[in-house]
């Protein structure tokens, strides 16, 4: 006969949610006590316990207590048990838990056992849910904060942040009755602006912003989720205000109201109802409709980090020269922040309150929140300073498409007109070859060539680098390139090959490129992808191609078979699947990790494919591109450009350039679609030599592209001094 400690009671209850090899074991060790023919008296209340611990709200009350006498009044028998006969009362009990045990630990061949194959995968993974859950508190506490540490858990088979679906058969284990209940977190995708109720930050982000309990509605980040009460509902004591801020880790939401902000076509064409909340040391600025019960848009319209050198908050005057209606004047105030630190330039957002008063409150929260970050620790953490990079009056800067970096003195321009190289220090420019609309430049430095998309074909033309010089060259035409839409180069078998992959709708073209008197090329594989291709980059001597919903790397210096980075066996990417979203680019963070960054967020996997960290990247706005230079990952939205640390995932800085887009592939190079077109260069704070030398720029207009006497490809830009220098007719 096995009998029971108390010890052994407490460890039954605790080894009810550990893993398969754990219950069984204790399913073992119950059912050779419960089975027992003989029941000492000391014995008696412990079985009892024993029932209710692992029966607990299984079976009716009545069956429970028919279960207890069988095993409890039974008479104890004089001898050995007999060999066959009728089940004495206590057999039958011990035969009903034994079924009863088995039935809700999930053992095949009995009636009601899960035999679903889904549920099977949920019983080989005991802990996989559709929610996040809190584990049970043990016996010897209840508190909230004194509970099991919260597991994460995910969807198998279905998008995490849509639970629409609840099943009775979550688990294998068994949920016991606690005093207290726990939460249940759901990953949600909010369609407001929602504060996390544990730290009281912004839950930003376009989806899957946060968890909820569906049970009491407290919500928070991913990363709160353990330090969330452990008390479903959380008790009033616990509860956090709606504004709390943390001045020494610069977290929390410190104010917030509604306010107005001008329409995209400015004050004067009338004011946007817009929500705005103070968190985290920036001003977020959220869209809404003017329809009175009307929420917030999700995506943010406009950030404006208070760690700026060149923030400031001001009333306004007539002396401001802002257009806004006199009446209106004494509600509208302005905040100031920088644009680009050469030549000096900051812009101002005037926003309208709807009272003089709440405007004054407006204007004392800021300006203390700004003296308060001043003398805590907190630092700007801004890692570009934005400068014009040449004239924006250069006729080559307003149709460019796309540049490229040659050198710390010259760069690259295409455009509609053909390919230029300039030189910003001296101010001259060299047009190469007789190339129209310029779609994308490629520099290939080991294999000394410059590829390039060209024409209203799009063919992908080649021809050596001494050509950025001025030298009159032949270009090699890649003909079945016809109609391609992006391409990129690297190096293979450690460097001896250089390979160039040139995508056209779902094919990819990988050629091997060789230069001897002439340029000549290979091709060596194909490779058709699931659909249109939408970026593309090579890592590693493998081919990283990007998609709608996913990526695929290829191995280039061997034959393989693609496969994709997103494996199709993990539960918690299954969202991806469900929900079609555009492939934006892909960062190699190690060997072994990778950042894919989609329309909607942006996730880490390893090289399997599976998942490598449980946060995810979230994006403030609907993004256009993205752009990695090390470590640094450019965000482009409507409105900003947003600055992401790839390895520690903060989100350090933001840009306000409305309408800026990307020319080349690390980002550095902007064009600013603004009145007057600029070309921006994101220049890296702690970086020094390496980075591009530009002159300062002005604003004088007389400045034009003078053609040289001895070369028909040579110009200066600069204000015509001679009849025989004639401008050049762009």
């Amino acid at each position: 006969m096995r009998n029971l400690e108390k010890k052994d009671l407490l460890k039954c209850r605790k080894g009810i949610a550990g893993d398969l090899e754990t219950q069984q074991k204790y399913l073992s060790r119950m059912r050779g006590f419960v089975g027992g023919r003989t029941c000492p008296v000391g014995q008696r209340g412990l079985r009892g316990q024993v029932l209710e611990v692992w029966l607990g709200s299984s079976l009716p009350r009545e069956e429970r207590n028919e279960l207890k006498e069988g095993l409890v009044q039974q008479p104890e028998p004089e001898g050995n048990a007999p060999c066959g006969g009728a089940e004495t009362p206590g057999e039958e009990a011990a035969r009903k838990t034994d079924q009863m045990l088995k039935l809700r630990c999930g053992e095949p061949g009995l009636p009601g056992a899960t035999t679903d194959p889904v549920e099977n995968m949920f019983e080989q993974n005991l802990e996989i849910k559709f929610y996040i859950s809190s584990g049970p508190a043990s016996l010897s506490s209840h508190s909230g904060d004194e509970a099991n540490p919260v597991k994460v858990v995910d969807s198998a088979h279905l998008p995490v942040h849509t639970p629409t679906i609840k099943r009775k058969e979550y688990h294998s284990s068994i949920r016991l009755p606690t005093k207290s209940k726990s939460h249940r977190f759901f990953l949600t995708s909010f369609t407001a602006p929602t504060k996390c109720h544990q730290c009281t930050s912004l839950m930003v982000g376009l989806i899957r912003q946060g968890c909820a309990c569906d049970a009491c509605g407290f919500s928070c980040h991913t990363t709160c989720v353990e330090k969330a009460p452990r008390a479903c509902p959380v008790p009033s004591q616990q509860k956090k205000g709606a504004l709390c801020l943390d001045a020494q880790a610069g977290m929390g939401t410190a104010y917030e109201g509604r306010v107005w902000i001008p329409k995209k076509a400015g004050a004067r064409k009338g004011w946007q109802r817009a929500l705005a909340v103070v968190c985290d040391f920036k001003l977020f600025l959220y869209n809404m409709d003017e329809e009175k019960d009307s929420k917030p848009n999700v995506v943010v319209s406009q950030v404006i980090d208070m760690r700026d050198g060149a923030f400031s908050v001001s009333s306004v005057w007539l002396s401001n020269f802002i257009p806004v209606r006199r009446k209106e004047m004494p509600c509208v105030f302005t905040v100031t922040a920088s644009q680009l630190s050469a030549p000096r330039n900051q812009y101002s957002v005037p926003i309208l309150a709807d009272s003089e008063n709440e405007k004054w409150e407006w204007v004392r929260v800021l300006r203390d929140l700004h003296k308060t970050l001043r003398k805590s620790p907190s630092r700007d953490r801004s890692v570009y300073v934005l400068e014009e990079a040449y004239d924006g009056s250069l006729p080559l800067i307003r149709t460019s498409r796309t540049a490229a970096i040659i050198d710390n003195k010259r760069i690259a321009l295409g455009n509609e007109e053909g390919f230029f190289v300039v030189h910003v220090t001296i101010g001259e420019i060299i047009r190469v070859g007789n190339m129209k609309k310029i779609h994308q430049i490629e520099l290939i430095p080991h294999g000394q060539m410059v590829a390039v998309i060209s024409g209203r074909s799009h063919h992908v033309r080649l021809f050596p680098m001494s050509a950025l010089d001025g030298r009159k060259t032949d270009t090699h035409k890649l003909a079945e390139t016809k109609g391609c839409q992006t391409m990129t180069s690297g190096t293979v078998c450690q460097g001896a090959h250089t390979c160039l992959c040139v995508a056209r709708k779902s094919q990819v073209f990988c050629y091997e490129l060789f230069q001897s008197k002439k340029i000549s090329h290979r091709k060596f594989k194909e490779l058709q992808i699931p659909t249109s291709v939408q970026w593309m980059a090579i890592f590693n001597e493998q081919l990283c191609v990007g998609f709608q919903s996913g990526f695929l790397r290829c191995p280039l210096r061997k034959e393989g078979v693609p496969y994709r980075m997103l494996h199709s066996q993990d539960p918690t990417l299954s969202f991806i699947a469900h929900e079609p979203m555009d492939a934006l680019c892909a960062v190699e963070i190690s060997s072994i990790e990778y950042l894919l960054c989609f329309k909607s967020i942006g996730i880490y996997t390893d090289s399997r494919g599976l998942r490598s960290r449980p946060v995810e990247l979230m994006w403030p706005a609907a993004p256009t591109y993205c752009r990695y230079n090390a470590p640094y990952l450019s965000v482009y939205s409507e409105n900003a450009v947003d600055i992401f640390n790839v390895n520690s995932m903060e989100w350090i800085q933001t840009v306000p350039l409305k309408k800026v887009r990307p020319l080349n592939s690390e980002g550095s190079l902007n064009i600013l679609l603004s009145e007057t077109k600029r070309l921006i260069y994101f220049k890296k704070k702690m970086t020094y030599g390496e980075e591009m030398v530009f002159p300062q720029t002005s604003d004088n207009h007389q400045k034009q592209m003078v053609r040289h006497l001895h070369s028909k490809r040579r110009y200066s830009f600069r204000v015509p001094r001679r009849k025989g220098h004639l401008p050049m007719g762009l």
